[in-house]
Parts: structure tokens; sequence; C-alpha cells
């Protein structure tokens, strides 16, 4: 009996996804995903607004209250990683309802805690929620558009900025009128809506072709005979299961390998001997939680940890832009109005993300401009005008959001739509360590040179100049890299 088997696979014999006209269903698409992250991030950045209810009501010092909005913070960055290996293996329509109902029971539950502990418990929830229905949105408008994508992402991203411009002012009036409880009771009916959006990422329907014509499952493979028939039937059965993964998430199928191009044959070898069960278990998981992408991509790999530089250097300016204003006269109310601007600039930034690299410009180079820009932003705020400040404030803004529009585009030029779910999985737990360790560093900062902001600002500065340089290093990359086969449907 053969020790390996040669299983011949016709090209067009795979399942394909059909690739969708640049609108139609996609317009609903972008406008659920626009819609759920003004949900989410509504939710994620108005935890400054119900602080004090919460160090009252709990009796709690500021380090144990400020804890809530680090948790919910980190968790939505942490539960990337599973969000990406959830919508690969279910779709985007399951993930992001797995997400909204993680963010409705987590509010939900909130009405009814006791102490600070158990709130953390249920912000825990509601930040996992947040991170799972991220990934499935952004993803969901990444199948759907190809040649128009960059600017469908930044519309739909864009409802980051609208969340964060919108959802305070309205917590607010919920709070003065229904109390924290009330508000969080509320909010979990909001969110709830969001199972109602991602049920709106119709998975694109894929077809079986061979010459035009449908076939059955045996049809699909061409056996060579070398070997047991039962093993080439079992082999026909496990190929006939990966095709339907494609009906039923909407990723295009991952190659087991390169195309014949002068046969249309795909040719698979399973090797029996010498496979090691424990290895082959350590590799599938690890190509499942996309470590491989680290190897393949160097290009992946640089930007993961510009996303962690600049979580660092951001955290610092958004914490202490406030209390920086304060320090030289400004009243709280106007100082406040500083994180509006900053908001407005963000929106603008996501939004122009798509036009600005559409205009057949490389996506590294303007990235690496806006992140010059953002460093120069944060030297301004060393000056003590408001007036500056304002000007600061809206610069870091725009050039920032662009940057987090602009990540996901980036990352799907690098490793593909199959793989894109869990890359930005990935980079969102680079962000996650940037997010923990940006003001721990600031805080140091602070005490090491006697509550000096203009230290901090100086070094995030810095932070923001290094990422600027490595982004340039980017294209460079491409030529010593292993690379990642991705198909030209695929990108």
């Amino acid at each position: 009996m053969a020790k390996s088997s040669t299983l011949r696979t016709r090209r067009g014999a795979e399942a394909q996804p059909d690739s969708p006209k640049e609108g139609g269903w996609g317009i609903v698409v972008v406008i659920a995903a626009h819609l759920s992250l003004v949900i989410q991030y509504g939710l994620l950045r108005s935890g400054g607004v119900m602080y004090l209810s919460w160090k009252e009501d709990f009796d709690t010092n500021d380090k144990e209250t400020a804890a809530v909005q680090s948790i919910i913070s980190s968790m939505s960055c942490f539960s990337g990683l599973p969000a990406g290996v959830l919508t690969e293996r279910f779709g985007c329509r399951v993930s992001g309802m797995v997400g909204g109902i993680l963010m409705f029971i987590g509010l939900l539950c909130s009405y009814w805690v006791t102490d600070i502990y158990q709130l953390y418990i249920t912000v825990s929830i509601i930040g996992a929620g947040i991170g799972i229905g991220y990934s499935s949105a952004v993803v969901a408008v990444a199948i759907y558009f190809k040649r128009k994508y960059k600017i469908a992402h930044a519309i739909a991203i864009s409802g980051n900025g609208m969340g964060m411009m919108a959802a305070p002012p309205i917590f607010q009036f919920l709070l003065e009128n229904f109390g924290w409880r009330g508000t969080f009771l509320i909010a979990s009916a909001i969110a709830a809506n969001i199972v109602t959006l991602s049920a709106l990422f119709r998975p694109i329907r894929a077809t079986r072709k061979s010459g035009g014509n449908l076939h059955s499952k045996h049809q699909h493979l061409a056996v060579k005979e070398t070997g047991d028939m039962s093993n080439d039937d079992q082999n026909s059965e496990e190929n006939y299961r990966h095709s339907d993964d494609v009906l039923q998430t909407g990723l295009p199928a991952e190659p087991d390998k390169t195309p014949n191009s002068s046969t249309g044959y795909v040719s698979l070898t399973t090797d029996s001997k010498n496979s090691n069960p424990i290895l082959k278990l350590l590799k599938r998981l690890a190509s499942s939680l996309g470590f491989h992408l680290f190897v393949k991509s160097y290009r992946f790999f640089l930007l993961c940890v510009i996303r962690l530089e600049f979580s660092i250097a951001y955290m610092g300016l958004v914490l202490y832009l406030v209390p920086r204003a304060q320090s030289v006269g400004v009243a709280p109310s106007s100082a406040a109005i500083l994180l509006s601007i900053l908001g407005v600039g963000s929106l603008l930034g996501r939004l122009g993300n798509g036009l600005l690299v559409s205009w057949k410009l490389s996506a590294e180079h303007v990235t690496a401009i806006l992140m010059a820009l953002a460093g120069s932003s944060v030297l301004l705020l060393n000056f003590e005008s408001y007036y500056i400040f304002a000007i600061a404030s809206f610069l870091h803004g725009f050039a920032t959001g662009f940057f987090y529009a602009i990540v996901i585009v980036l990352t799907r030029q690098f490793v593909g739509v199959r793989k894109l779910a869990v890359g930005v999985g990935l980079f969102l737990i680079f962000s996650g360590i940037g997010v923990i360790l940006g003001p721990l560093l600031a805080g140091w900062i602070l005490d090491l040179t006697g509550d000096s902001y203009q230290t901090v600002f100086y070094v995030g500065s810095a932070v923001y100049f290094i990422c600027a340089a490595q982004l340039l290093i980017l294209p460079l990359l491409r030529r010593v890299e292993p690379g990642i086969d991705i198909s030209p449907a695929d990108v």
C-alpha cells in the first residue's frame, strides 16, 4: 500500500465566492458597519461621563474608579485575536451578533452591580463585545469592496469618530435624568441594535463551477489512483467540506498549494511518514491564530510594532491634554472642549483617508507625513496659548484619525482579505499593550521630572517621528519578505 496519495483538483471546480459589484448590498453593509461602530465607540469613550457617579456610589478612590475605563479599553483590544478567529471561522454575521449580545449582557448586568469589583466584570464583558463587533464590521466592508474599498472603509470607520462626538452629551443627558444605572439599562437596549445591524453582513454566495456547469462533490475531484481508494474518498470528502466553508462564512477559501498554471490542477500531497500529531496540532493552532503572518510578512510585523508605539504616544496626549491646558490658566470647561476639537479632527481624518489614498498616492508615504504632523502638533502643546492648544488638538485628531483608518487598509494589503480578521486581532493586541504602557510611561516621566507635562509631550512627539520613519521603511521590506500567497480576488 502506498504511503502517500496525490490528489489533483481542477481549479475551476473549487468553490469560489462571487465577486460582488461595487455597490448594491455592499452599501447596506457599509451603513450597518458605520452605525455599529458609532454605538461601539460611543460606549467605549463615555466612561468619563459617569466617573464621578461611580466614585460617589461605590465610595472608591481615583485609582479604583479609573480602572473601569482602563479595563473596558484593554479588553476591547485583547479580545481582537479571539474575534479574528471567530470571524474567520463563522463569518462576519455570526461574530458581529455575538459581539452585540455580549455588549447587551454586560450593560444589562451592570444595572444590578453592588460594588466596583462587580462592575469590573461587567465592563470586561462589554469590552470583549466591542472588540468582536469591531473586527466583524471592518472585515465585512473589506469582503464587499475591492476597487472602492478605501472610500467604503473610510465611511464605515468614521463611525468611530461620530460615536466619540455624539455619545458623551447623550450619556450626560441620560445620567442627569435616570442616573448611571438607568443610563446603562438604556444603553443595553441601544447595544442590542448591533445584533440587528450585524445580521445585515450577508455572506457572499459562493458557487462551484467547472467549465460553467454545476457538479456534485465527487465531480469536483479528479483523483489519480496511487493508493488506497478509501483514502482518496476521505480526502475528497475533506476537500468538499473545506469548500463549504466559503458558503458559510463568506470569506475566500485558503488555497492549499499554488496552482499549476500549465495543467490547471492543484497538487495536494499527504505524507503519512514522519507525521507527528502534536506538531501538526501546534502548527494548525499557530496558523489559526495567525502567528505565521509575522514570519511571512515583515511589513505586517512592523505595522504591529508601529501600532504599539503609536498607542503609547496617543494615550499620553489624551490623558494630559486637559490638565496641561488647566495648568496654564485655562478654565476647566474650555479645556474640556479641546477633547471635542480632537474628536472633530479625528472624524475628518477618518473620512479623508479614503480620498487621499485614492489619489494614486502611496498609503505608507501619506501616513508617514501625517504621523510627522501628529508629532509636530504635540510640540505645539508646549506653548501657553489656548488657540494654539485648539489648533494642535485638531491637527493631532486629524492625523491620528487618518492612521486609525488606514491601518486596516494596510493590513488588508499585507495579508489579504482571507486573513484580515486575524490580522486585525493581532494588531489590536499590540494596541492593547500600548494602551496599558502609555499612561504608565507618562506617569513615570511626570514623577521623574516633577510634574512636567512638557517632557511627556517631547517624548510623545519623538515616538510619533520614529513611527513616521518606520512607515517609510514598509515598502522596502516587500523586497526581502517571504510574502503571503494572495490571489487577485483577495486584495
